[in-house]
């Protein structure tokens, strides 16, 4: 886990913990080199397998352009095996959460952030090689 005001890379000031499951945990951060905000995603599993994946899967990322996902900036593997992504950092709340705070969304909002999901799948479904998400859930789609 990191902590705030912890420095990575020399580059990246970790603000708060914004969410944490069972495979890692994503932070606001500050980054000091562009000055501007990012979200950093750590990587709990250190084994070399997992250390291969996430190569493979953030080289990958890092291509991904399209309005509706945020763009990989940065990746690296520390020496200890901790693998962090460096991300556009997204202002907003989750789904999951304005759901439990106003209830349901109306058959029109559902509508149009389903298609909105759906353009983004579609979009890494079309890479080459497909990139599938693996984690689409409410706590994962920020408005």
């Amino acid at each position: 886990m990191l902590h705030p005001n912890q420095i990575l890379r020399q580059r990246y000031r970790i603000e708060l913990l914004l969410g944490q499951g069972g495979f890692g945990a994503v932070y606001k951060a500050n980054d000091t080199s562009l000055n501007r905000w990012c979200a950093v995603k750590e990587n709990l599993d250190t084994s070399p397998s997992a250390q291969q994946q996430f190569q493979r899967e953030a080289q990958m990322l890092t291509r991904v352009r399209h309005p509706n996902l945020p763009q990989i900036w940065d990746y690296f593997i520390e020496p200890s095996g901790q693998q962090y992504l460096v991300m556009e950092f997204v202002q907003g709340v989750n789904l999951g959460k304005l759901v439990s705070q106003r209830g349901a969304l109306t058959q029109a909002q559902a509508l149009a952030l389903a298609l909105r999901v759906l353009e983004a799948l579609e979009y890494l479904h079309s890479q080459n090689p497909p990139i599938i998400h693996r984690d689409v859930k409410p706590e994962n789609i920020l408005l």
